[in-house]
């Protein structure tokens, strides 16, 4: 199979942090992100097959982050159903959908007229990609925007 899933990602300090509000009834390290989102710009790209749907760090991580260990543990194995990670921020708009079938997970994009007009392109067909290429690249990702967050220090002293 040659097709591919990579996540490639960046940020940069902003000059001046964003505002920061703290949120009370938010879990901790989401709070921590939010915090890591006040001082970064940057974004990630997901790249399936020749498609590259390139997100914001700021909100498109934000509206997925907490469904991620969730999303993840339910592609370990096959999936009787697909699981979505919804990009449901105005400007984006796009679902991700992921089922698992053996060493494969079937990728598909789903956009509206409400989709930005860089995302129109992705294709609504499955893609196959590895699902160990696919789940060591969102580990990969993951581990970046933890360690990221824990070099803030603000993770440390919120605990």
């Amino acid at each position: 199979m040659n097709q591919t899933f990579k996540i490639s990602y960046y940020w940069e300090k902003l000059g001046k942090p964003n505002y920061f509000l703290e949120m009370v009834d938010a879990n901790k390290i989401f709070v921590s992100l939010s915090y890591f989102l006040s001082l970064y710009k940057g974004q990630f790209i997901i790249s399936v097959q020749e498609h590259n749907a390139c997100f914001d760090l700021r909100p498109d991580l934000s509206t997925i982050f907490e469904d991620i260990p969730l999303v993840l543990e339910k592609l370990t194995h096959d999936t009787q159903s697909p699981v979505e990670f919804d990009f449901f921020e105005q400007g984006t708009d796009v679902g991700m959908l992921m089922e698992r079938q053996g060493d494969i997970i079937k990728v598909c994009f789903e956009t509206t007229e409400a989709s930005a007009m860089k995302f129109q392109f992705l294709p609504d067909t499955n893609i196959l990609v590895s699902a160990w290429e696919f789940l060591a690249q969102w580990l990969q990702f993951i581990r970046k925007i933890l360690d990221a967050i824990v070099d803030q220090n603000y993770f440390r002293d919120a605990l």
